[in-house]
This record gives C-alpha cells, sequence and structure tokens, in this order.
C-alpha cells in the first residue's frame, strides 16, 4: 500500500514519509512498516511471526523440534515457554527458558535495524539472547550476511548456530574467526543430531592455537591493483608518512588470525588504518572480549 495512517491518524504517503514512527493500515488499523528499496517506497503489514495463520511452516517446524530439545535435555523443574507476550518491551520470543534466557529460531531475513531493537530490549530487561538460523538463512557455510548473528562464549568463541528441520540437524560454526590480509572467513564446524540436544549444549571443544599466514605475491598484486578512492587516499597518506608503499611494507610481512569484527581490511591495520568494527548487536563490547 502507498499510504498509511500515523501515530497522530493522519494519512501518510509512503513517498513522502522521511521519518520513523509507528504507522498502520487505514483499513485494518494493523501495524505497517515503510518499506524503502531501489524501486517506489510502499507500506507493507508487519509479519507476525507469532500469528499461527501468517508463521511460515518451517519456522512452527523449528520452533516445535527446539522445545522437544530443551524439554528432553533439561530438568524438569526447567520453565520452557513458547510465544510468551513481554508487554513493557512489546516482544513475543520464540522459547523463554526459565524466564532468563529467550531463543529466537529466524528464519525469515532480518535487517540490522530491527535485529538491534529486539537485542537491545532483551539485553534491557536482562534476558540472555539466543539466535537460530534457518530458513532463507540456512547453508552449509557461514558467509558475511550471517556475521551479524554472530555471538560469543569463551567454550566456542565467536559462533552461530543454524537448524535444518528437513534433517533435524542442528549446526555449529565455532572459533569464526579472519585470516590472512583480506579477512578470509575460517571456522570449524561440529553438526549435532536434535536428539543428542544435550551433547550440543555440554560441548566443549579444544580451542585452536593461534595461526599465522604470510602474504603471498598474488595478494600484494591484488592490494597494487586496487582501484578504490579511499583506499588510494590511504595509499598515498602512508607513502607520504613512510616514503615507501604499502606494498613494499607488506613483503614478507605474517597475519595472524584475527576477530571476526571488523569492518577494515587485515592489510590497511597492519599498515597503521584505524579498524571499523562491523555492527554485531549479539556482541558485547566488553574488556573480556577485546582482550580474547
Amino acid at each position: 500500500m502507498y499510504a498509511a495512517l500515523d501515530e497522530k491518524d493522519q494519512l501518510i504517503n509512503a513517498i513522502d514519509c522521511d521519518k520513523a514512527g509507528k504507522f498502520k493500515c487505514p483499513n485494518c488499523q494493523r501495524p505497517v512498516v515503510l518499506i524503502r528499496g531501489e524501486k517506489t517506497p510502499f507500506f507493507k503489514h508487519e509479519s507476525e511471526h507469532y500469528n499461527e495463520i501468517n508463521e511460515r511452516p518451517v519456522h512452527k517446524k523449528g520452533k516445535s523440534m527446539l522445545m522437544k530439545a530443551l524439554r528432553d535435555s533439561t530438568s524438569a523443574s526447567c520453565q520452557i515457554e513458547e510465544e510468551v507476550y513481554l508487554e513493557d518491551i512489546d516482544q513475543r520470543p520464540d522459547i523463554m527458558v526459565d524466564g532468563k534466557t529467550v531463543i529466537e529460531y529466524q528464519c525469515a531475513k532480518l535487517d540490522l535495524k530491527r535485529l538491534s531493537k529486539r537485542v537491545n530490549s532483551y539485553k534491557d530487561k536482562g534476558l540472555e539472547n539466543l539466535w537460530i538460523l534457518g530458513g532463507d538463512y540456512l547453508s552449509e557455510k557461514i558467509t558475511k550476511q550471517h556475521l551479524k548473528f554472530l555471538s560469543y562464549n569463551p567454550s566456542w568463541r565467536f559462533y552461530i548456530v543454524m537448524l535444518n528441520t528437513e534433517t533435524k540437524k542442528l549446526s555449529l560454526f565455532y572459533e569464526v574467526r579472519f585470516v590472512g590480509p583480506f579477512n578470509r572467513l575460517a571456522y570449524h564446524k561440529k553438526t549435532f543430531a536434535m536428539k543428542n540436544f544435550r551433547h550440543f549444549l555440554d560441548f566443549q571443544p579444544k580451542q585452536d592455537q593461534i595461526k599465522q599466514v604470510t602474504i603471498s605475491e598474488h595478494q600484494i598484486e591484488r592490494i597494487r591493483r586496487i582501484n578504490d578512492p579511499k583506499i588510494n587516499r590511504f595509499k598515498t597518506s602512508y607513502y607520504q608518512r613512510h616514503h615507501q608503499r604499502v606494498e613494499d611494507f607488506l613483503v614478507g610481512q605474517k597475519f595472524e588470525m584475527l576477530k571476526p569484527i571488523y569492518q577494515t581490511y587485515h592489510w590497511m591495520m597492519k599498515c597503521g588504518s584505524t579498524p571499523r568494527r562491523i555492527r554485531q548487536p549479539l556482541l558485547n563490547a566488553t574488556k573480556k572480549l577485546d582482550q580474547e
């Protein structure tokens, strides 16, 4: 739809709407959201993932699997609840465990803004978050589209979890790292049958030693051929400060494994560039994490 009611019940056209806020459908009064893409902006009804009429089969099936696995692998006194409405933060997590931890089974694509809002609302309420990916996010490997869901704990370090409802298997991607000058993703993967959910919860991998790789001639040539204005300005600045090209400085340089939280290429950081972090709502910028 191309028009909706704003918070003052005034009709507003999507093309003219340049503000954030709550909107509703003029016909059914249900909440709608403003969609901005490459084409003309428009409003669409919010997805009610807790409404069984609208809930995708893959989401409903996965949530049911997780509920059963949790009940089978925890004590009888552990309270496992489904779709508990948290009125004070207007959220309805898929699963609540003992009133302390929420588990979200995320199947539909979710933008960073909405993910941050949901994660932060749970944190403000003192709730732990565990996000398990499936549906549109399901993959045999992790890519950079998954990194906004990156979590951390001392046993698995940086990790992502996926559930395949067809194979009834849970995949844990752990010790996620960036390797080499161009931040190539590296990780370990362990798969668990849902009937062995307790093994997943108790998994304690042997942690890797820090590895180093030496930059190759091919990678140096790739850096030399980069034609990006920002990187070219950085290379010029580096030469003016050090009277040496970055390509010459990088010959023979070794790169240790890097935490997967940076947008900046490792080779630029090696040359003194200030690193920029990826926005990852589930990661807390704690002193312990920064020292990991």
